[in-house]
């Protein structure tokens, strides 16, 4: 089942579109935390509605955490001349950070000139767990959906004067800097495909193409692997690595106005477009 948080209520999608449901006016993150996303099977359509008429949401607007995984495609890491890893890697990023298709992504003010995309498979968790096994991992999961991993890269490397280290969480965190959407697929679909085709387009050029498939480590293993350090919550979000084809591997990084669309096939396409920075006064490091 492909749903959608919509500004209009929850939306069930189908080949014609979205279809608004007849339901108690929650959010579709209610039904993600509560367990409840089987119901909306059931429900009735209450109106039609065109995808340019539409305003999507996030499927959960403010996630307790986003995990984000590190070098989980082996044309990644090669690219940026990193091993692969042994193990999962992963930062926590703030809820903050997430914002709804369509939005505007305005380049922080501090960071400005490194900003990078990452198209990727972004997990919701719809069960509270902690040491899962891995054969039990789907069992917590409420779906997927459609990511952009936005990452400042100076910040991350530790090559920014307004920082005094190296920091990913901070580089990713950023406001606005995790689109989520525009739909969630549910698991019970989610897990019967191994290879979902994941593309990402700037400005209508793929810079990423690539497959699920290629993940070093899969959802089971990264839901298993995580939840041994913390409690994973209902409504947190994976973000499970971007494959080969990042600005950073040339150096091409985003600039205002550039617009980025990531499209997960089975679920949809995520678009957003950078905006320059806030007015007022940028911190250059200088006392």
């Amino acid at each position: 089942m492909l749903l959608a948080q919509t500004d209009e209520g929850i939306a069930r999608i189908g080949p014609d579109g979205p279809r608004l449901l007849d339901h108690s006016g929650r959010q579709l993150e209610d039904f993600i935390v509560e367990g409840r996303l089987a119901e909306l099977a059931g429900l009735r359509t209450r109106a039609e509605t065109g995808w340019e008429q539409t305003t999507f949401a996030p499927p959960v607007r403010r996630p307790g955490k986003i995990v984000v995984i590190g070098l989980n495609y082996r044309d990644h890491a090669a690219e940026t001349g990193s091993p692969l890893p042994a193990l999962p890697r992963f930062q926590l990023i703030p809820g903050s950070a997430v914002t709804a298709p369509g939005s505007l992504v305005h380049l922080p003010a501090s960071a400005p000139d490194r900003v990078d995309y990452e198209g990727e498979l972004g997990i919701v968790i719809g069960r509270t767990g902690r040491d899962i096994p891995e054969a039990a991992a789907w069992d917590y999961v409420a779906g997927g959906t459609v990511a952009n991993d936005l990452s400042a890269r100076d910040v991350q490397a530790g090559e920014n004067p307004a920082l005094s280290m190296a920091s990913p969480a901070v580089g990713k965190g950023f406001d606005g800097f995790k689109p989520l959407g525009p739909a969630l697929l549910t698991t019970d679909e989610l897990r019967l495909y191994d290879a979902l085709d994941i593309t990402t387009e700037v400005n209508g050029v793929v810079r990423q193409r690539s497959s699920t498939a290629e993940l070093v480590f899969p959802v089971p293993r990264l839901i298993a692997y995580v939840s041994s350090f913390l409690t994973l919550e209902a409504g947190d979000i994976i973000l499970t690595g971007t494959p080969g084809g990042t600005g950073v591997a040339e150096g091409r990084f985003l600039v205002a106005g550039d617009v980025v669309s990531v499209t997960l096939d089975k679920i949809g396409t995520l678009t957003n477009t950078l905006a320059a920075p806030h007015t007022g006064a940028r911190w250059t490091g200088a006392a």
